[in-house]
């Protein structure tokens, strides 16, 4: 899914700015970056203020719509609908590969591509990527 916006920017300094703004965040969004499909979640955490975090769009399994996935654990996982992949949303770890025919070799890298998110100066969600 390639999502469109407007406001959308890249700059190497700041990062990729997705035009949203951190308080009209409904639902899990994904965005088509120079590092390719990324979808931003909020994690709400107990001490009041979310925290935003982006991973790529897509299950490295068999790119399964993880923005379309279930929440698991404290908020702070995402399962791919299709055959219940669980990953850590903060570090991107595939976590369990449930129904997962073929099971993933040791040396495969299955983990998810991560970008920190932040609120940059327009006051809107900045991604960042992480070195891999």
């Amino acid at each position: 899914m390639k999502c469109a916006h407007s406001e959308m920017t890249m700059s190497s300094d700041t990062g990729f700015d997705t035009g949203l703004r951190p308080e009209a965040y409904e639902r899990p969004t994904p965005f088509e970056t120079p590092w390719g499909s990324f979808a931003v979640f909020r994690i709400d955490v107990s001490d009041g203020a979310p925290e935003f975090v982006a991973v790529q769009s897509f299950c490295p399994h068999l790119d399964g719509p993880l923005f379309q996935g279930t929440r698991a654990g404290d908020d702070d996982e995402i399962v791919c609908p299709w055959h219940r992949w669980r990953f850590a949303l903060r570090t991107g770890k595939l976590l369990e590969a449930e129904l997962a025919p073929p099971e993933p070799a040791l040396d495969q890298n299955v983990d998810l591509a991560v970008c920190d998110v932040r609120v940059g100066p327009k006051g809107t969600l900045v991604l960042e990527r992480r070195a891999p």
